[in-house]
């Protein structure tokens, strides 16, 4: 049997007596090994980016910067990773468009190493 421990994070937003769900983050700290959680402790340990924590996805921004440097949507079988278009230099994998955010460009990730790979391409 193997154990996993999760970190849940949820912010609400209370107006009127009625509780409204901001954002919530899941989080891997034990066991286990999703893909999001994968990359939250790669970046964590290995970039000094800010994390802002939506309700769809999680955005990685640098100190001052407007604009997110990386973008991870959690999706059923794939992490979607979306990043500017000025970071695909030399890096062949599949991408599109990013719909929600118009200077990036987006691709779907489906196991760890290709995470670690894009992940050491774009910060290192």
């Amino acid at each position: 049997m193997t154990k996993v421990i999760y970190d849940l994070v949820q912010r609400f937003e209370v107006i009127d007596g009625v509780p409204t769900l901001l954002s919530s983050n899941i989080q891997i700290i034990e066991g286990g090994g999703t893909l999001l959680s994968i990359a939250q402790n790669w970046l964590l340990k290995n970039t000094r980016l800010i994390t802002f924590n939506k309700q769809q996805y999680i955005g990685y921004k640098l100190k001052g910067e407007k604009r997110y440097q990386l973008v991870l949507t959690p999706r059923t079988s794939f992490l979607q990773v979306s990043f500017p278009c000025s970071r695909l230099k030399g890096l062949e994998i599949e991408t599109e468009p990013d719909t929600l955010f118009p200077y990036a460009i987006r691709t779907a990730i489906t196991t760890a190493d290709q995470l670690i790979q894009l992940l050491e391409h774009l910060f290192n």
